[in-house]
């Protein structure tokens, strides 16, 4: 089996490994009358992984190697959805919240239409959700609103986590490095939309991602 590490990658783990040990000698220093303590006995794991720091400033792409390696974080992940707590597919998407419906205006010209796509994309958002709990195929058809601009992938073979792409470009690239069955994935003329979506979702807008 390959390693899932390149060279350059490995050198560069061990270097800040080799500066962590170095980081808590300094800090610590040895006991009085013993010598340095040798390799990374001291403090508890998540102390020295703040030591260490992040691998990278920004998130890498949440899928195996052979895809991660072809991607770029080029906006990190949105804040977290106030009431993150998801229900049972029984309750429904129920009302959509008032600061959503406010934006309407900025979704389309004329604010019923407007409200209309926002309350479709919260709707799609929790209905996501829920083919997400059951394992279940994609309920609602995937485009949301059109012409198609920003894409969210929260499913998909080889995939670790939630992704969002903003250009057909860059999602068609992605679907052509993936096996296509069993993927979840909407799209929208408008980034509020899916903000609206991820609301229903009760997930944080996924990090965007581009092509390296």
């Amino acid at each position: 089996m390959s390693s899932p590490f390149s060279g350059a990658e490995l050198r560069e783990l061990i270097a800040k490994l080799e500066r962590l040990e170095k980081w808590h000698q300094d800090l610590e220093g040895p006991p009085s009358g013993q010598p340095p303590a040798k390799g990374y006995t001291r403090g508890d794991p998540k102390t020295r992984a703040a030591a260490c720091g992040p691998l990278s400033e920004k998130p890498g792409f949440p899928a195996i190697p052979p895809v991660a390696r072809l991607w770029k974080c080029v906006k990190e992940e949105g804040a977290a959805v106030a009431a993150s707590e998801f229900g049972s597919i029984e309750e429904g998407p129920g009302p959509v919240p008032d600061h959503l419906q406010r934006q309407a205006d900025f979704v389309s010209w004329d604010s019923a239409d407007g409200l209309r796509r926002i309350t479709l994309a919260f709707s799609a958002g929790f209905w996501a959700r829920g083919a997400i709990e059951t394992f279940s195929n994609q309920f609602s058809q995937p485009e949301i609103s059109s012409p198609a601009q920003h894409f969210v992938v929260l499913r998909a073979c080889g995939l670790g986590g939630y992704v969002r792409f903003a250009s057909l470009d860059h999602f068609a690239r992605f679907r052509d490095q993936i096996f296509s069955s069993g993927w979840l994935y909407y799209c929208f003329a408008t980034e509020i939309e899916l903000g609206a979506f991820c609301e229903g979702a009760k997930i944080a807008v996924p990090p965007l991602f581009e092509p390296c």
